[in-house]
Formats: structure tokens, sequence, C-alpha cells
């Protein structure tokens, strides 16, 4: 065997070890961010969904209903673990009345909170929904 052999393997003996902390930081960022952006992502759907539910709600219970509404809409955000308290419901009448048939409109407000909060900041998302209220 040569002399240069032995010597070039001694040299690079911590090199896996090294590489592999390295890319195990990188997979775990990349995991996290993945993690974060479905999240994010879910909490959004979760919000236009709740503001569907409250224009419903309101479109059934003529005369808009704003407090039911506005209830209606909470419960909705709640059963899918979000924390209701960051979330604010308004429910307004576009034409001015809320006698059917004129629309109504739900607009739900909610501060994100991320789960990895020194990374990104928390962005206030807000959805709406609208509907036209009829005469049953």
């Amino acid at each position: 065997m040569r002399p240069g052999r032995q010597a070039r393997w001694r040299r690079q003996r911590g090199q896996s070890l090294v590489e592999t902390a390295v890319m195990i930081v990188v997979i775990l960022a990349i995991a996290l961010w993945t993690f974060e952006l479905g999240w994010l992502m879910y909490t959004y759907t979760v919000l236009a969904d709740a503001a569907n539910e409250g224009v419903r709600y309101a479109i059934v219970h003529s005369a808009g209903d704003p407090a039911g509404t506005q209830a209606k809409v909470k419960s909705f955000a709640s059963a899918s673990m979000h924390d209701v308290s960051a979330l604010t419901a308004s429910v307004t009448f576009p034409d001015s009345t809320a006698v059917p048939p004129n629309r109504v409109r739900v607009t739900v407000t909610y501060t994100y909170v991320p789960f990895l909060p020194k990374s990104i900041s928390a962005p206030t998302m807000t959805t709406y929904a609208e509907g036209r209220m009829v005469v049953q």
C-alpha cells in the first residue's frame, strides 16, 4: 500500500459527519417551512368557510341577526383548532338594509399566530363572503 492513501483517509475521517449535520439542518428547515405554509393555508380556508357559514346563517335568519351570525362564525372556526379570541367577525348590509331581498356581507379578520414566530411575522388575514337574502 502506498503511504499517501492512509494519510488521505485520516484527513477525511469526519467529512461525512459534517455533511450529514449540515443536510439535517437544511432538511429540517424545509420540513418546518412546509408545515408552516400548510397551516397558513388551512387557516385561510377555515376563515373563508367560516365567512360562508356566517352568510348562510344570516340569509336563513331574515333581518341578518348580526349577533347570531358572529356567534355562528366563531363556533365554526373554533371547531377547527383555532384560537377564536383573535378572530373578529363583522356583518354588514351593502344595500343599507337587512330586509330581504338585499345582500349581506360577513367579513372575518384573524391575526395569524405562526408556529415559528421568530422566522416569520404574524400576518393579519381578512376574508369575506357575500350573499343575497331571499323571501320565502
